[in-house]
């Protein structure tokens, strides 16, 4: 039990790390690719609202999307703050999140 509460405090971590690197940029880009940022970040409070209410699904190996989002936009792929970000969300569920 204990072990599956470290993995949701860690993913919800990931999640935040995530959020604060989009914060970080979202005044320095056009208006499409704040909305674009916007929209991502209701999904990832979203997530953490599953994890705070122990709804969120196991992970079959498969990622949130996250990387691929930010691969999307050829500005945002050259970020490797957010990139690295967002790869570190993807990562730690596809492999650490298996069962809760």
């Amino acid at each position: 039990m204990k072990r599956e509460i470290m993995k949701r405090e860690i993913m919800k971590k990931k999640l935040s790390d995530l959020q604060c690197e989009i914060g970080k940029i979202k005044d320095d880009v056009d208006d499409y690719t704040r909305e674009y940022l916007s929209k991502m970040e209701k999904i990832i409070e979203e997530y953490k609202n599953k994890l705070d209410s122990n709804k969120m699904d196991e992970s079959d190996g498969g990622t949130l999307g996250f990387r691929r989002a930010i691969l999307e936009d050829d500005n945002l792929a050259n970020i490797d703050s957010l990139y690295n970000a967002a790869v570190a969300v993807d990562k730690f569920y596809s492999q650490e999140c298996r069962e809760w």
